[in-house]
């Protein structure tokens, strides 16, 4: 009998290079960790609402932690993909993945003592989002340097699916470790995920950049938001696609206010909730690593953009559980396919000297900017309500949509390149060993 090989499944058709498959087999240990600190996290902040006397603060202190991470992610990211374009991507790894993971063990150790208050989780997604904005461009542009670009789309589904996968896992794992373990152990599962990726990282070869920049790093960051405003595609997607990221993004972060300790049929609500989100974002990872059979990626990223705000309106005012559930589903699914179609497209448009650059302006939408709308919609359901808060979101998550539908023709019909020309990169040697990062 012939042996189970990559190429006989297109959609793994990224498998073929042994160091993506190192890269991926971390990238889902780590994840799955990343969504029990998800969980974990959201649990604490609502207990210590409460503990303040202050349980209708909740939303307002999520939100918090959503300016803690924007506070040093917008500046960061516009400087990491310099960075990025300029410094061996392995090495920037080794540090964000480190620093992280110590940050994960420390709020572990706060929980377990009982010592963790607001101030602590604030330093701590503080020193993460630092961290996480160097993290992004030199993991993101380090997938063309060792997956061949016409596999690019499957590679692009697959870390989709990794990550969107562990958000099905690590909430329901999560949500049945918390009574036994706690927050304190939940996060030191979390830190101990990191291992995975640091591991797989010490397997690297260097990754060293495109090109050597012959001017300075201020001048860098100048010539790639130039580089951007100059091509209409890729400023048009960032700007639609970021609107829904702030206005819908923080709708998952947000669920610990709207569902708290509650259980449903013996199960945590919030771990259904996210778990639900994370299905319908599996489901889109899925539809991505198939795209490379499709080239009118534009017209789906606009659907996306559009499904993603009417549904989460429609989460945002239903009761019913199972309905909630199936709205939330929708919600994860359109959001992640904007996501995925809006990565698709900058990649197929964007130059390699330019990629880390470009793509740490991608990674500013959800790293600086999404806490933002976090921070402005907690902000709202204290004020309102948590419900009126979502339904505000999704309201302007659709507006964009339907913005971009109708006046932005460039993007309704953009499709993908049947050929894509990739400019020469010096060659790379890489050793009998593999290659991994992580989103956490």
């Amino acid at each position: 009998m012939r042996r189970w090989s990559p190429e006989d499944h297109p959609l793994l058709d990224a498998f073929r290079s042994r160091d993506f498959r190192w890269f991926w087999t971390g990238l889902t240990v780590s994840n799955i960790g990343s969504w029990m600190q998800v969980f974990a996290l959201g649990i604490l902040v609502v207990q210590i609402a409460d503990r303040d006397g202050k349980p209708e603060f909740a939303p307002l202190y999520l939100g918090l932690m959503g300016l803690a991470r924007a506070l040093p992610g917008i500046p960061c990211t516009l400087i990491a993909g310099a960075v990025a374009d300029r410094v061996d991507r392995r090495r920037i790894l080794f540090i964000t993945q480190t620093t992280m993971a110590f940050t994960a063990l420390t709020l572990s150790v706060l929980a377990y003592l009982g010592l963790a208050n607001l101030a602590a989780v604030l330093v701590a997604a503080t020193i993460q989002a630092a961290a996480f904005s160097f993290d992004n461009p030199a993991r993101q542009s380090i997938v063309p340097r060792i997956v061949p670009m016409p596999f690019y789309p499957s590679a692009i589904g697959l870390q989709s699916a990794a990550f969107n996968g562990a958000s099905i896992i690590g909430p329901l794992v999560a949500g049945l470790l918390f009574v036994p373990i706690g927050v304190g152990g939940l996060l030191l599962v979390n830190a101990l995920s990191f291992l995975a990726i640091l591991g797989a990282l010490f397997v690297i070869p260097r990754i060293p950049p495109a090109a050597q920049p012959s001017h300075g790093l201020l001048r860098s960051v100048l010539e790639g938001g130039r580089y951007v405003r100059a091509n209409p595609v890729l400023l048009w997607i960032i700007t639609i696609a970021g609107t829904g990221f702030v206005w819908a993004g923080p709708a998952g972060a947000l669920l610990p206010a709207l569902a708290g300790e509650s259980m449903w049929n013996g199960i945590s609500w919030l771990s259904l909730l996210l778990s639900a989100f994370g299905a319908g974002a599996l489901s889109a990872a899925i539809f991505v690593m198939n795209v490379a059979r499709v080239r009118s990626l534009g017209t789906i990223f606009i659907a996306a953009a559009i499904t993603n705000g009417v549904f989460l309106i429609l989460f945002a005012i239903t009761s019913a559980p199972l309905v909630a559930l199936a709205f939330a589903y929708v919600t994860g699914l359109g959001g992640t396919l904007m996501a995925g179609m809006g990565n698709n497209m900058l990649q197929a448009t964007t130059d390699d000297t330019y990629r880390g650059r470009v793509m740490s302006l991608w990674g500013l939408l959800f790293i600086g900017l999404m806490p933002v709308g976090q921070l402005a919609l907690g902000a709202l359901g204290s004020l309102f309500g948590i419900h009126a808060a979502l339904m505000f979101g999704g309201v302007i998550t659709l507006a964009a949509g339907v913005y971009a539908a109708v006046r932005l023709p460039m993007l309704r019909e953009w499709r993908m390149p049947s050929r894509r020309v990739v400019p020469a990169v010096p060659p790379v040697t890489i050793p009998a060993t593999g290659v991994s990062t992580s989103y956490k």
